[in-house]
């Protein structure tokens, strides 16, 4: 999904989030928008799911640890461009950071058979942003890695 900033990519994800209720843990990783923003979206959507576990991180060793440890049937990022690792010596958001770091959670969710959603900013032109901010001008995508098909 391409779309402009503000047209609802979050709140969409929000809603496959508790459409998984029931089917285990949802963990939700944020280098962007805090959890009491995603509550105030939660609470005004209606959604009241507990299985829905929220991450405020930006570290993927911190990101990896965690998803080893609640083994979630779904894992959200958003957005791939906020995530880093001191190992990789480029800047949060670079080609290389990106190239890498997908690479790291999509090798830890395959290896435990874990539903993964990855969003991330293109510009205009469809070249990976490097914004750090959620005030982007340019717009998002989102990469679904699925085992399971959900349907809203």
């Amino acid at each position: 999904m391409v779309e402009n900033h503000g047209i609802g990519k979050s709140t969409l994800i929000l809603q496959i989030c508790d459409k998984v209720k029931g089917e285990g843990k949802v963990l939700y990783v944020s280098g962007e928008e805090s959890a009491e923003q995603i509550k105030i979206r939660a609470d005004r959507l209606g959604i009241n799911n507990d299985d829905i576990l929220f991450l405020g991180e930006t570290d993927i060793e911190v990101i990896e640890d965690a998803i080893t440890r609640v083994k979630p049937k779904l894992v959200i990022i958003d957005s791939i461009q906020t995530m880093y690792s001191d190992e990789i010596t480029s800047s949060p958001g670079s080609v290389s950071q990106v190239r890498e770091i997908t690479s790291k959670i999509m090798r830890t969710c395959k290896e435990q058979a874990i539903t993964t959603i990855i969003i991330g900013h293109v510009t205009k032109d469809r070249k990976h942003s490097r914004t750090k901010s959620p005030r982007t001008h340019g717009r998002y995508s989102f990469i679904p890695r699925r085992r399971k098909i959900f349907f809203i």
